[in-house]
Formats: structure tokens, C-alpha cells, sequence
């Protein structure tokens, strides 16, 4: 996990009186780990660190006031990317693409309709139930403030459902206008944003096409890394999930990572995956979703996801799932009443 939150963390222990410095020796985290370039601190650390804080600090607003404190420039490169995109809706998808440089825990998906634009925070590995908890509540918060700063605090109104029980401070959400809170209101573990999508269509003032190009080629550097070293059939999934219009090719990710096909399949191989798999599975799993939320018609959905008409988008869903696109849809219907 990038540890310049971390760091952060550790400036508000500290301005609270507490010894970060102590706790991070309690947890095995050496105190030079998260302040160097590129330093990371691992899940672990980070569950013995959250061990040492509800040991000595009383208070159960930790995370929240963590989360105010994230700012744009936290994410370094890819917040300088968010500045610079042209509009809200280009920085939302931008974040969502890169969003393991800002954590590997979570995974992030944006979707956009004729009515709403929706974020989608879940889990992305195995965390402890307070591990989770905390990290929730920072990445709601932290995602609203940043939020406003893109926007220039000219929000309307909007939602955020999270999967966890209101806290003991929850009057200090009610500052956090004008998002809406609702708590309990997610069945699995995670948090959605819901905006209006005339919000995420805003143009931003700080757009910068050179900037932004620029801060997208480190981000891709980065990921390249990220995927090196974390594997490349998560890559592989990642991306192929976060993919808008269309789907795409192995060839297309292989140049991505700089590989050859042919090392590019060797790199799946090692990992016990194939792509076309990877691929029928995230397709079908987007397809779901899509198919689910109702928003578009079923020739829409085969569109977007790179389907060249219905017909082969129905075939398709048909030997994934044993039902048609249509039945598939009114079944998960009755299953919302």
C-alpha cells in the first residue's frame, strides 16, 4: 500500500498527542518506511498499526478526519491528472483506470447513464473486518472533499450509500454537505457515490490537455510496474473491467506493458490464466451489471461492450448463463421487489 498516507496518518497522531512514531515501532513499520519516494507499508503493517491505534486512541473519528485530510495532490501524479482532465466525467473515469496507484485494497468502478453517474468502491483483497471499516470510511470522505475541489464546491446535492453502521460521530457527516449519507444501505461490503450526470459532464477549470497527457503516460509507467510486481492477470482484469466502449485486445494491453504477445501469454501461462478466459469472465460479469442497472436497451449493452450487434451479444450471454439477455434482465427484476 503506498505509504504517503501513512504519512499523513501519522501527522494527525501526532497532532492529537499521541507517539506515531512508537506505534509504528509496535507495528514493525520503520519510521524512514513511509516518508521515502515510492515507499509502500504492506497490509499487514497496516493491520498491526490499527491494532496500536484502538489500543490508545479513544476517539472513533480516526478515519474520517484522515479522510479530510487526503487532498488532490496526496495522489501525486494522478491527482495532478484529475486536476488537469477536461471535465468531471474524464477524471472520474481517469481515477477508476488508475485507481490501484492510490490503493491496491479497493477497486473502483465508474459507470455513467442518461440520469446518474455512480462510483462503486469494493474490496479488492482480503482484509480484517477493522481494516475495512477504516479504509471505507477514509476513502468515502477523502473522495467527497476531492470532490468539491474539482468542482469548486458548485455541488448539488448527491448520495453516498455505504455498507458500514453509522458511527458514533456521525453529526460530523452531516458537515460533509451537501453529500448525503446513508448508512447500513449497501449488502456487501463497500460504498457507492451517486451524482446527478449533468454533474459529471461540468467542464473543469484547471483543464490542461498537455498536463493531462503527460500525467497519464506516468500513471501508465507506474501501472506497468504495479503490474510486474502484483501480476498480470490482476492487470489484465483490472483494466479489461474498466474499459469503456468496447473491450480491449491482448495486443493492445501487451503494448501497454511494452510486451510481444507471444511473452505476454507466457507471463498468463506462469499465472495459471489464459485471456480469453479472463476476458468471457469480466465481460460477462460487466454484461450482468449493465443488464441489472436496467439504464440501457440490450442492443446498448452489447455495443459497449464490443459486440457487433445483438444477436452475437445474445449468443454470447446465452452460453455464459444458460438465459437470454431479455430473461436475464426480468429475473433480476423480480429479484429487486
Amino acid at each position: 500500500m503506498p505509504a504517503r498516507y501513512f504519512a499523513l496518518l501519522c501527522d494527525l497522531l501526532n497532532a492529537r498527542g499521541v507517539d506515531a512514531e512508537a506505534m509504528l515501532g509496535a507495528a514493525h513499520i520503520w519510521p524512514t518506511q513511509i516518508r521515502g519516494p515510492d515507499a509502500t507499508v504492506t497490509v499487514q503493517q497496516f493491520e498491526a498499526l490499527l491494532v496500536q491505534i484502538r489500543s490508545v486512541v479513544k476517539r472513533g473519528d480516526i478515519a474520517f478526519e484522515l479522510g479530510r485530510q487526503i487532498k488532490l495532490s496526496s495522489h501525486e501524479i494522478l491527482g495532478y491528472g484529475l486536476l488537469t482532465s477536461p471535465t468531471l466525467d474524464y477524471a472520474l473515469q481517469l481515477c477508476a483506470r488508475y485507481y490501484r496507484l492510490i490503493t491496491p485494497t479497493f477497486k473502483l468502478q465508474y459507470r455513467r447513464d442518461r440520469d446518474k453517474s455512480e462510483l462503486c468502491f469494493q474490496p479488492a483483497m482480503p482484509l480484517s473486518p477493522e481494516a475495512l471499516r477504516f479504509l471505507l470510511e477514509v476513502i468515502v470522505v477523502s473522495a467527497h472533499e476531492q470532490l468539491k475541489v474539482l468542482t469548486q464546491a458548485q455541488l448539488p446535492a448527491y448520495d453516498i450509500h455505504v455498507s458500514y453502521d453509522e458511527p458514533a460521530h456521525a453529526r460530523a457527516y452531516r458537515e460533509l454537505v451537501p453529500a448525503r449519507f446513508h448508512f447500513s444501505a449497501e449488502a456487501l461490503p463497500g460504498a457507492r457515490i451517486v451524482l446527478d450526470s449533468d454533474v459529471a459532464a461540468r467542464e473543469l477549470p484547471m483543464a490542461d490537455r498537455a498536463a493531462r497527457e503527460m500525467a497519464e503516460s506516468r500513471c501508465e509507467e507506474l501501472l506497468r510496474k504495479t503490474a510486474q510486481e502484483g501480476g498480470v492477470t490482476e492487470w489484465v482484469t483490472m483494466m479489461l473491467r474498466e474499459a469503456h466502449d468496447g473491450m480491449p485486445t491482448l495486443a493492445e494491453l501487451a503494448r501497454l506493458l511494452n510486451l510481444s504477445l507471444r511473452t505476454m501469454d507466457r507471463h498468463l501461462a506462469r499465472e495459471g490464466s489464459r485471456f480469453l478466459e479472463v476476458s468471457r469472465r469480466v465481460r460477462h460479469e460487466r454484461a450482468c451489471a449493465l443488464l441489472e442497472a436496467g439504464e440501457q436497451s440490450i442492443t446498448q449493452v452489447a455495443y459497449q461492450l464490443g459486440y457487433k450487434d445483438g444477436a452475437n451479444f445474445t449468443r454470447a450471454f446465452l452460453r455464459e448463463s444458460g438465459l437470454s439477455p431479455s430473461e436475464y434482465r426480468r429475473r433480476a427484476g423480480l429479484r429487486r421487489r
